[in-house]
C-alpha cells in the first residue's frame, strides 16, 4: 500500500499540498488537501473505486485531530484541511467484493491526485466500507412453515468469518433481530427460525421479510391467512378453462339440420375466431408460466413437513416459498 510520490516532497522539492494515507487501525481514509490558488476557501477531494467517483469530502477538518495517525507526513501550515473517508457500502459493486484487487485513489476537485494505491481482497475492502453490504455477502433461503415458526438459512457467498447482523420483520412492524440457532463449523451456513405470532398475523397477505441494519431486503416468506384471492395466473387459467367450455358446448350443440345454412356458417366464422384468441392467450399464459421462479426444493437433511400441514398458497418469489394459515 504504497501512496503515489505526486506530491512527495522529495518528488517535487516542495512542501505538499495535499497528502492521505490509510489508516487500517480505523478503517478510514485520512490527509489533507490545500487549494493552491485560495487561501481562504476549502478543498474538496474524492474516493474513487475502480475509477469511479463514490465519494467526496470537503477537508476542513483540524490537522491536530489526525497529527498521531498522519504521523510522517510533511503537514500543512493551515490547521483547517483534514479530510476524511470511508468507501459507503451502497455504492460497492457485485465484481468488486471478492477476492481480486480494487483500485482505490483519492483525487482534488481539481483532478489532481494525492493517493493512488490497491486493496487487496474482500478483508481490506470491508475494512474500509461504513457498513457491511450484507445484500452482496448473503443469501437467503427459507426452508418453510414448520412447528409454529419460519426455518431458512443464510449462506456466506464468500465466507466471511463474522456471523451476519440481519433484522427480521413481520409486514410493516418493527425489525427484530435475526437468531440463529446453528452454524456451520467454517461459518458457511447459519439456520435460524423466526415464530410466527397468531396476534400478530392480519387476515389476508402477511410477509416476514429478512433485512439488513440498514434495511436491505434480503428475502422474504409469504403467509396467507384465510381464503386465498385468485392470482393474476389463477385468473387467466380460470378464464381460459371457461373459454373452453363455452367452445366446447358451441360446437357439440350444433344441429345443422335444424338451422339454416347462413346461421350454421356464421356459428363456424365465431368458432374460428374464438379458437384462434384461445391458442394465442394459451401461448401468452405458457410463456408466463414458463418464467416464473422455480420454488427451491428442501435441501438435504432438512426435516420434511409435520403431518396435517396446510400445503401452500401463495407462490414463491425469487426462490423463495409460501404457506397458508388457516
Amino acid at each position: 500500500m504504497t501512496p503515489s510520490d505526486a506530491n512527495d516532497p522529495a518528488a517535487i522539492g516542495a512542501a505538499p499540498l495535499a497528502q492521505a494515507r490509510i489508516d487500517w487501525g480505523r478503517g478510514r481514509i485520512i490527509g489533507f488537501s490545500v487549494p493552491g490558488d485560495d487561501a481562504l476557501a476549502f478543498d474538496v477531494v474524492q474516493l474513487w473505486l475502480d475509477g469511479r467517483c463514490v465519494a467526496s469530502a470537503v477537508a476542513n477538518l483540524s490537522v491536530f485531530d489526525f497529527v498521531r495517525d498522519l504521523a510522517g507526513l510533511n503537514l500543512p501550515s493551515r490547521e483547517h484541511s483534514a479530510f476524511e473517508l470511508r468507501i459507503p457500502q451502497a455504492a460497492l459493486l457485485p465484481g468488486q467484493v471478492g477476492e481480486g484487487a480494487v483500485m482505490l485513489e483519492v483525487r482534488s476537485a481539481r483532478g489532481t491526485p494525492v493517493l493512488e494505491t490497491t486493496v487487496q481482497g474482500l478483508h481490506e475492502l470491508l475494512r474500509l466500507t461504513d457498513g457491511a453490504p450484507v445484500d452482496l455477502l448473503y443469501q437467503v433461503r427459507f426452508h418453510g412453515l414448520t412447528g409454529g415458526a419460519v426455518q431458512g438459512c443464510v449462506t456466506n457467498l464468500h465466507r466471511v468469518s463474522q456471523r451476519p447482523a440481519l433484522m427480521a420483520r413481520l409486514n410493516d412492524q418493527n425489525a427484530e433481530p435475526l437468531a440463529f440457532y446453528e452454524s456451520a463449523a467454517d461459518g458457511s451456513v447459519h439456520h435460524f427460525s423466526i415464530p410466527v405470532r397468531i396476534d400478530r398475523l392480519i387476515d389476508g397477505a402477511n410477509q416476514i421479510s429478512v433485512v439488513g441494519p440498514d434495511g436491505q431486503p434480503l428475502g422474504s416468506y409469504p403467509i396467507q391467512v384465510g381464503v386465498a384471492t385468485l392470482g393474476d395466473n389463477d385468473r387467466k387459467l380460470a378464464a381460459l378453462e371457461a373459454e373452453v367450455a363455452f367452445l366446447k358446448r358451441l360446437v357439440l350443440t350444433q344441429n345443422p339440420e335444424a338451422l339454416p345454412a347462413r346461421l350454421a356458417l356464421l356459428k363456424s366464422e365465431i368458432v374460428n375466431i374464438c379458437s384462434e384468441m384461445l391458442t394465442l392467450q394459451r401461448t401468452n399464459f405458457e410463456r408466463e408460466w414458463l418464467a416464473r421462479p422455480e420454488v427451491a426444493a428442501p435441501e438435504p437433511g432438512q426435516a420434511a413437513p409435520a403431518p396435517g400441514a396446510k400445503p401452500a398458497v401463495a407462490s414463491a418469489r425469487g426462490g423463495q416459498s409460501a404457506a397458508t394459515k388457516a
